[in-house]
């Protein structure tokens, strides 16, 4: 580590105060059997007040250390170097910054022959800087009478840990500008740096420096390369390295794993940890996690349900990391009781396991729980935080209660949370769910920190209410304060036109926003089609239709049906055919608002034969399907091609059906088919269908 000691400086250090000679027992020429033996004999005694310190500083009982450091002193002894330390490495692995302080204070008073020793001057820089009390730690730094890899190495990894990576680099190239060479523990602590800024370039420049002094095989290094990359989204120079390493730690399997995974490559983070499987690498929580993670966001439930029980024939802890992916997990899929249960099973739950199963519970629509956990989190004595107060304004707005919203409003105002940019941003979304735009904008107006997602939600709020212009007006303000929009941003604005029919309006605002460089997303061409085809702009619709394939993308469920609606109101049942067989090819036809305007497009279109082969390769058909079928029947008068057994919502379709064809006898079995004896044969009497 780090923290490593240098050699000692001075093993000739003298540990006794004052040794009182006459001078009969010190006349030139003469040594003394008697002064031998006294300075023996204190050297032994030192060494032995040394070795007890050590060893109860590596137990790590300091108070007891100190007790023999005060011993030690009271025999007149002077400490040394090496005892000082001992404690203040100590301090470090225990955090005792008041302990350390009084070393420090003792190192002063001692004079300046201990002040200005390196090895204690050293290890006074490690100390504050590990313990993170900057000031102190650059301040001494700064005052070095000799500088060290190790002193380098403990303010740079502090610059890291602070998240100032800029000063950290700095650091790092003053170091080799005045000739020390950094070992395998600065290196990592550079890269994190390079990672945290995604200065690839820097890092490759690094890459090169440590295969030039030979830390290639160093297994920390390797994975702190890995890690780099990944996060730097260079994925073929993180596997490459990957690859190359001679001997892959846990660690490299690791960050290989997490490289994938933050990049959206899940598929190929899990074949990762099959191939670490079948290497006889046995994975640690942060594997499992890591897999989980990969699992949850591909919608691989089996896969995620081996990794468990890996874990649990692994006999893995389920500690607050592990059982925190557990519960993300499960929430995704929406077993709540499976993540209920991994919840209940850790020990020493923390608020970011009550935030992951609160948030699991308000992504699921179970408010009433999420609002229950909120009381159990405050009775275990946890306090929320911006991430819990998010979930409540969404859980919130999800169950219309405004005055739970208003609530943790003030909650968040007393806590000193509201100028959370992530809590600022929901209230501002809850407000607008209940149409409260004075609210939302007074939320905006005092934040003191306006980044695009504030901004965008309050955008979003005004689009919503139908107020298009002022969100256009919130748009430029945005751009005015040097705030630059973002796709979301666009998306939210060519919106708000949309729902305020203004098409033509919308239509202008998409062409700007691929001038300004903006590509659209699949939400955009969604919106846009949707938009269109909702404001009796078919012939548009189709054509942005095609232009979003030949972008690449492919159309969401949502769109199909827009432009399925669109080929409908235009008569082009060509077109429609052959968005049938990309709804065949891509087996789309399981959805059913997909299936259901597929109908109807035929129906209209007079094509029931399309619908009958629709009907019969359909697995199963719920109650709007049939609807859809026997409103077809009903406008082609083939009553006599739909005698099934109903439902009471579809007798509003079929009854006029049989009415059109006069077929009074199909009416009667219609009615006789009605389940729990709604249908009365002596008055007739047929319940109201709703």
């Amino acid at each position: 580590m780090a923290s490593v000691p240098p050699p000692l400086p001075n093993s000739s250090f003298c540990p006794v105060e004052s040794v009182k000679l006459s001078k009969s027992l010190y006349c030139k020429g003469n040594r003394s059997p008697r002064l031998l033996e006294t300075a023996r004999r204190s050297r032994t005694s030192y060494s032995s007040y040394f070795h007890q310190i050590s060893s109860l500083c590596k137990e790590g009982l300091l108070e007891e250390a100190f007790s023999v450091l005060n011993k030690l002193e009271s025999e007149n002894f002077q400490t040394g170097p090496d005892i000082y330390g001992e404690l203040l490495q100590c301090c470090v692995y225990q955090r005792a910054v008041a302990q350390g302080l009084q070393i420090h204070a003792r190192v002063v008073k001692s004079g300046p022959f201990f002040s200005k020793n390196v090895f204690v001057e050293t290890k006074l820089v490690i100390f504050y800087a590990k313990c993170g009390l900057s000031e102190l730690a650059s301040d001494l730094f700064s005052r070095l009478s000799k500088q060290s890899v190790f002193s380098w190495a403990a303010i740079i990894g502090l610059h890291c840990r602070e998240g100032s990576n800029e000063n950290a680099l700095i650091c790092f190239s003053q170091m080799l500008e005045r000739g020390f060479i950094p070992d395998n523990f600065i290196l990592p602590n550079a890269l994190k740096a390079c990672a945290a800024l995604n200065f690839v370039g820097f890092g490759k420049g690094i890459h090169g420096y440590a295969l030039k002094m030979g830390f290639g095989c160093c297994a920390f290094v390797a994975s702190s390369l890995i890690d780099m990359y990944g996060k730097c989204r260079t994925l073929e120079d993180a596997r490459k390295m990957f690859d190359e390493t001679p001997e892959r730690s846990l660690i490299s399997w690791n960050s290989m794993i997490v490289s994938y995974v933050q990049n959206g490559m899940n598929k190929e983070g899990m074949e990762i940890f099959y191939d670490m499987r079948v290497e006889g690498v046995q994975p640690t929580r942060a594997t499992i996690s890591s897999f989980l993670s990969a699992c949850a966001n591909s919608g691989s439930l089996d896969e995620g349900r081996q990794a468990h029980a890996i874990a649990v024939s692994g006999g893995l802890e389920l500690d607050n990391i592990l059982g925190a992916s557990f519960i993300n997990f499960y929430s995704k899929f929406g077993m709540m009781e499976d993540a209920e249960l991994a919840f209940q099973r850790i020990c020493d739950r923390d608020a970011v396991t009550f935030n992951l199963i609160i948030s699991g519970y308000v992504f699921n629509g179970l408010t009433d729980k999420a609002f229950y956990m909120c009381e159990k989190m405050v009775s275990e004595n946890l306090r929320y935080d911006s991430v819990t107060m998010s979930s409540i304004f969404s859980a919130s707005s999800y169950a219309g209660c405004l005055e739970v919203g208003k609530c943790g409003h003030g909650y968040s105002f007393r806590h000193n949370l509201e100028p959370d940019v992530v809590v600022a941003s929901r209230l501002i979304y809850m407000y607008a769910k209940f149409r409260k735009i004075n609210e939302a904008r007074r939320v905006f107006d005092l934040s003191s920190q306006r980044d695009p997602v504030m901004w965008n939600a309050i955008i979003a709020a005004y689009a919503q209410a139908g107020l298009s212009g002022e969100a256009l007006k919130l748009f430029y303000q945005m751009q005015l304060e040097e705030v630059l929009p973002n796709v979301i941003s666009w998306n939210f604005v060519i919106f708000g036109f949309f729902k305020n029919r203004q098409p033509s309006v919308a239509k202008d605002l998409f062409t700007q926003m691929q001038f300004a460089g903006v590509k659209p997303n699949l939400h955009t061409w969604t919106m846009l089609i949707c938009g269109l085809t909702q404001n009796g702009c078919a012939y548009e619709a189709i054509r942005y239709f095609h232009e979003m394939q030949e972008a690449g993308f492919s159309p969401s469920n949502a769109c199909i049906v827009s432009v399925l609606l669109s080929c409908l109101e235009m008569g082009f049942t060509s077109m429609g055919k052959a968005i049938h067989g990309y709804i065949t090819r891509h087996k789309l036809s399981g959805c059913l608002c997909v299936t259901t305007s597929l109908v109807k497009m035929y129906v209209e279109c007079g094509n029931v034969i399309s619908v009958k082969k629709i009907s019969e390769s359909m697995p199963f058909k719920e109650i709007e399907l049939y609807n859809t079928m026997t409103y077809a029947c009903t406008l082609q008068g083939g009553s006599k091609e739909i005698l099934f057994e109903p439902e009471r919502v579809v007798l509003t379709g079929m009854l006029p059906a049989c009415s059109l064809d006069a077929v009074v006898d199909d009416d009667l079995k219609i009615l006789r088919n009605l389940p729990n004896g709604q249908w009365n044969g002596k008055n007739g009497a047929v319940p109201l269908c709703g």
